[in-house]
């Protein structure tokens, strides 16, 4: 971008930027900071706000999901305001700017900001979070959908208003040339209202090369007043910007307060019923994030753990039949640690179990983990889901019952199919990890998300009852999986957990309960 000798000096715009209704919000200070917003502006407390934590582990695969077609993106010569609106910098696009596939409709560019961190040294500011992580920092360019609106203004509180495409960034050895007169060009905004005009623009060399890998969902404006009006598309592949790039974005500009403008970000909001849908199969496990608050975070998090373990061991459990395992609520701490006597060293496994969950999605029945991954996980809720290695598939079903329902997964490595069974009915069978060997040395626990212990997030937790929970180390024939449903003392019980055999230690409130479960 090249400087025009031009320095314009402006009010706050009533345009796609932060203040829409120009009321003084804040993010962290004043009476009307983001804790507060809902008391001027009721749609931030709606159920569909952004931004979110994106949980790797949950979202869905969509095949269909369309690659964009991003049209004028490219080298562009004119005159375009670049201004700090007391909130962010924000650079004005030219209406040639759209995308023209990928979508229903055509959205035109409006404009681009981004959020950043910095204060008190936190070196990570951006407004999404990939599995509890913050990159450095976060860009979104924004759009309105040209087909059925006539202007941003038209479009923005329209449920299929907007788009955005949001972009991480991340610290690097070397300066990214791109961003060289950009970063250079934020001195001259350096207060709020400060604006100036730049004559060169190339957007598309200020994003990743890969486009391809994406997460889509519905959600809203991350700033006040939090319109539901926005289809996010968050790319996986990160910018990379020089160290000193970063500290210069989180240092140069000044607030309505001529304070520095530090942590411009929203924290993130609940999922509730919403799905969040992916271009690509999401690598987990290996080659994540790793930040050095996240560290901390983690290990603040296995102290906490630590010092307030409510521990039960019980070696053997026949003396309470049927035994029920009762989890009153999420949290962080509850969970049933299984004392493993055979190795799971799985080419093929069957796992049953009775269960009565309340209404909440995300509930983690059990899952195993190596030191490096979850390598086996099953979760139930609206949906079904079945971890293996790092893939993940959704097993359809019907019923959806808060009475004691029956689950049993197989999976068989040679083939990778993977059926499951609901109170002895079996549904359509999938493919994950065909050739795959679960591998033997790690942990099994009931009730968690193995990846929860090193986390801040409860959302996958288990509540409710669980109980008759066997896995075997070969897929049962039919008429095993109904008999273990059975209501007699010689119900078929695992080889490799078999149930009011195996150990287990309890943890967190884990409660013990009796009750006699059949079908």
């Amino acid at each position: 971008m090249q400087l025009c000798v031009v320095l314009l000096f402006t009010g706050l715009l009533n345009f796609a930027s932060a203040g829409i209704d120009g009321e003084k919000w804040t993010y962290s200070e004043g009476e009307l900071d983001q804790n507060n917003w809902t008391e001027k502006f009721p749609e931030c407390g709606l159920n569909k706000q952004s931004p979110i934590d994106i949980q790797r582990r949950k979202v869905r695969y969509n095949q269909r999901l369309l690659q964009l077609e991003l049209k004028g993106y490219e080298d562009m010569h004119g005159s375009f305001r670049m201004k700090n609106n007391g909130h962010s910098v924000e650079i004005q696009l030219p209406q040639t700017m759209m995308i023209t596939k990928g979508f229903p409709d055509r959205y035109t560019a409006v404009q681009m900001h981004l959020h950043w961190g910095g204060w008190d040294m936190e070196a990570s500011g951006s407004e999404h979070t990939v599995d509890g992580i913050r990159y450095m920092a976060e860009l979104h360019v924004v759009h309105y959908n040209s087909d059925k609106y006539s202007s941003f203004h038209e479009a923005k509180d329209k449920q299929d208003g907007l788009a955005v495409l949001a972009f991480f960034y991340e610290d690097g050895h070397f300066e990214n040339t791109y961003y060289s007169d950009f970063i250079a060009n934020l001195v001259n905004i350096k207060y709020a209202g400060q604006a100036m005009n730049i004559t060169n623009l190339n957007v598309r060399s200020m994003l990743p090369e890969n486009l391809n890998h994406f997460f889509r969902y519905q959600g809203s404006l991350t700033t006040p007043p939090c319109h539901e009006s926005i289809l996010w598309t968050v790319f996986d592949s990160p910018i990379t910007l020089s160290h000193t790039q970063i500290r210069k974005l989180e240092s140069t500009l000044m607030d309505h307060e001529n304070k520095t403008l530090w942590n411009d970000y929203r924290m993130a909001q609940p999922l509730n019923d919403r799905v969040v849908e992916s271009s690509f199969l999401p690598r987990l496990g290996k080659g994540g994030i790793c930040r050095q608050e996240a560290i901390e975070a983690k290990l603040k998090r296995i102290e906490s753990l630590i010092v307030s373990l409510d521990k039960k061991t019980v070696p053997g459990l026949q003396h309470i039949s049927p035994l029920v395992l009762y989890f009153p609520k999420k949290n962080l701490e509850s969970y049933a640690l299984v004392v493993l006597s055979h190795p799971m060293n799985l080419q093929s496994f069957t796992a049953c179990m009775n269960v009565r969950i309340p209404a909440l999605q995300d509930l983690t029945v059990l899952s195993y983990s190596t030191s490096h991954d979850n390598e086996l996980m099953i979760t139930l809720g609206s949906e079904v889901g079945l971890w293996i290695g790092d893939e993940f598939v959704n097993l359809p079903f019907e019923r959806q019952s808060h009475d004691w329902t029956n689950y049993c997964f197989t999976w068989a490595s040679h083939t990778g199919g993977a059926e499951l069974w609901v109170n002895g009915l079996v549904g359509v069978e999938q493919y994950i990890r065909a050739g795959y060997t679960i591998p033997a040395g790690g942990t099994l626990i009931l009730g968690k998300d193995q990846d929860g212990f090193l986390g801040i997030s409860i959302s996958d937790a288990f509540a409710g009852h669980m109980t008759d929970v066997n896995v075997w180390d070969y897929v049962l024939t039919a008429a095993e999986i109904r008999q273990q449903m059975l209501c007699d003392n010689g119900k078929v019980k695992g080889n490799i957990l078999s149930w009011g055999i195996t150990p287990l230690s309890l943890y967190g409130g884990v409660q013990l309960q009796a009750e006699q479960v059949c079908h």
